[in-house]
This record gives C-alpha cells, structure tokens and sequence, in this order.
C-alpha cells in the first residue's frame, strides 16, 4: 500500500519522527510513500535506505488544499498524513486540516505532538464509538492494525438521561465491541463519559495517556448530519494534544 505523507515545515524534523512512523505502519503493508513537500531535498528521507520502503519527492513552494487531494487521487494512496506547521498563515493549518476532513475518501492522520519518549504511535489507542454505521467503519479500520495497537480504550460518550433499557444495551455493545477486539489480540477496554464528544474524547486521551485517537466519520448520512460529525472530528483534531487518525 501507499501513503501520502504532506508536510510545510521548513525545519528538518517533522513533529514526529517520520522514520519511526514509516517503519511502523510498514508492518501492516504501508510500503510506499509520496511525500510532498515544501522544502526541497530528501533530508528527512534518506536514511530509509535498506529498509524496505520506497519514497517519492513532489516539492510545492505552498501547499494547497487541492494540490493535496490532487496527489492524494493520482498516486492512489491509502492514507494521507497531515503534518502541518501551527505557525504559517496561509494557507493556515487549520484551513488545511478541514478541507481534507470534509473532501478526502481515504483516512487521514492529523500529526499533532509527539508521543511520549518510548511510546510508538500505536502504543494506546483511544477509540471513541457510537456504533453508528461510521464508527463501526473506523472499528473495522483500526482492526487491521491490531499487530501493532498494544492497548485500546474504547469510549462512548453519553448525552442526556438513559432509561434502565438504555444502560443496558449501552453495556452489551461495550461488551460486544471490547470482545471483538480481544479475539484480535488487542488488550482492550471500555469506558463511559458524559458531556461534549470532543472535549470527552480528549479527556479520555488525557486520562489514559494515549499516543492515537481513532474515530470514524460519515459520508452516507444526510449533509447536515455529515457536516455535524465532521466538524466533531476537526474539533478534535485540533485541539487533541496526540496525533488524530479519522476515517471517512
């Protein structure tokens, strides 16, 4: 498989080490990379030698929202990694970051800080789920990456009163869920918050010490419903202080 990796820093490292991630997500068939970038050379690529991954370089003196999707859809890739510098205006990370939530038909990695020394960005999960058809699409999703994923907390976050019949199928698809991922060999746990979706969501991230949130998006439901959630997923891919993987 091949991934897009887009950055516009001018710094030498990205905000994660990008060797570390390659090597990672090579495990699970991520062979390919077209990284496209703003600053010319191959700094942050030339010691992939004899790792087995192969690299190609575009260089853009400004990044654009459709020059990545452009790429994203002729190079046929699978996933594209946002690593975008908080400090340049225009376009700005932000604008970058929505557009590809809202138009791109594969996932999308939002790089936000670095995990912790040690941890790999697979180290902990928190996979935030309402079993809707979307979250179940990001379930099947993060299922493939199970030889990697050392622990998941999978959370749902509640809005409102539950009835005695609600509590009770909310517990059985908690169970249900955490069982799939345990036939994965995935060490899983489960969890219930209350409140705001993304700001829940980061709390868990916070409380459990993730490296990665995994969450799904809808391209199937109603426009006004599909933009709801994915202005839910830009909400916390902005403001989650661990990288972001969203999948439409």
């Amino acid at each position: 498989m091949k991934l897009l990796y887009t950055t516009n820093r001018k710094d030498s490292d990205p905000s994660y080490g990008l060797k570390e991630t390659l090597l990672i997500l090579k495990d699970v068939g991520f062979r390919e990379v077209v990284y496209l970038q703003t600053t010319p050379g191959d700094e942050r690529l030339k010691d992939l030698s004899g790792t087995g991954i192969t690299y190609g370089i575009l260089v853009e003196e400004t990044l654009s929202l459709q020059r990545i999707l452009n790429t994203a859809s002729k190079e046929s890739v699978s996933l594209v990694i946002a690593d975008f510098d908080r400090a340049i205006q225009k376009p700005s990370r932000s604008f970058l970051i929505r557009g590809l939530i809202r138009k791109t038909s594969v996932p999308v990695l939002v790089l936000n800080n670095i995990p912790a020394q040690g941890d790999s960005l697979f180290e902990h999960i928190i996979f935030p789920t309402d079993w809707s058809p979307a979250s179940e699409k990001a379930l099947a999703y993060l299922l493939g990456f199970s030889a990697i994923i050392k622990r998941l907390d999978i959370v749902n976050v509640i809005n409102g009163k539950l009835t005695v019949r609600d509590i009770r199928e909310l517990k059985e698809k908690l169970i249900r869920t955490r069982k799939t991922c345990l036939s994965e060999k995935i060490d899983a746990e489960s969890h219930v918050y209350a409140g705001s979706i993304p700001e829940e969501t980061i709390k868990a991230s916070e409380d459990y010490k993730a490296t990665l949130i995994i969450l799904g998006i809808s391209s199937k439901k109603p426009f006004y419903k599909r933009i709801f959630r994915k202005n839910l997923s830009f909400r916390i891919a902005m403001a989650a202080a661990v990288p972001v993987l969203i999948v439409p």
